[in-house]
């Protein structure tokens, strides 16, 4: 079947890769082939995987708390970096977001979530992000036609009134003061079309002894906290807790 001699023993012996051959009987011998493939490049790419997000996290970060994540680690190694929490603001978002609708990024990192959540769905997404690593990580590794990166302070940032279906801010807001909370979620409401949707979350400070990082400038305490800083912007309010091991996030949407 196989030239390759290393190739050839796979083949004539499948348990390598923990195939069994009552499995693969069934099979032509060009399907069995491509199966034993599949799983032999499968495994290679795990462990190359493993490799690969170990050198990134280790060569941005070393021992330090990022103030902002590369996702490309999470699909690397998945086992590791995967957690219950991570995909609930776009699932939120998507929701929300009419097909072929526009959507709204504010800090949007390194572009992950709108490349792969986002993008096949609506028809125009805008993504603000101050950092200029983040912006040239974004157009290199998330560049797709219908999304526009921006690198702009989303303070200093003036969308379009009533252009978006979606605005989202995830894992961010607690980097800014109080003050700049309130003038993101009057920003939202500016650029929200009628009954359009700000979707976000946070995670929560029970005790406020110590900030999570040390970048954050203003945490909140719970879900109660979050709902005070946002009804005074929205009138309909959903809003969400989330216990999970290693923190408690919150998660918010609340239509225009």
């Amino acid at each position: 079947m196989f030239k390759n001699e290393f190739f050839n023993n796979l083949y004539n012996n499948p348990a390598q890769l923990k195939l069994e051959e009552d499995d693969l009987k069934n099979y032509s011998s060009e399907r069995k082939r491509d199966i034993i493939l599949g799983e032999y490049f499968a495994e290679v790419s795990k462990i190359a995987g493993r490799l690969a997000a170990s050198f990134l996290y280790r060569g941005r970060w070393g021992k330090l708390d990022p103030e902002w994540f590369d996702h490309r680690i999470q699909f690397l190694y998945p086992e590791k970096t995967f957690n219950d929490h991570w995909c609930i603001t776009a699932v939120n978002a998507i929701q929300r977001l009419p097909l072929g609708g526009t959507l709204l990024d504010l800090c949007s990192g390194d572009g992950f979530y709108p490349f792969y959540f986002y993008r096949k769905r609506a028809k125009n997404i805008d993504c603000v992000e101050i950092k200029t690593m983040l912006y040239k990580h974004s157009q290199k590794h998330y560049s797709a036609e219908n999304i526009n990166y921006i690198c702009k302070d989303v303070l200093l940032f003036q969308p379009t009134p009533e252009k978006y279906d979606v605005v989202v801010i995830r894992g961010a807001i607690e980097h800014f003061s109080e003050t700049n909370q309130h003038k993101i979620f009057q920003k939202a409401v500016t650029a929200l079309k009628p009954n359009g949707w700000f979707v976000g979350d946070t995670p929560a400070n029970p005790e406020k002894q110590q900030k999570i990082l040390k970048a954050h400038e203003n945490e909140w305490t719970n879900e109660e906290e979050m709902r005070s800083q946002l009804q005074p912007f929205f009138s309909h309010m959903e809003t969400q807790t989330l216990i999970s091991s290693d923190r408690t996030n919150l998660f918010w949407c609340c239509r225009k």
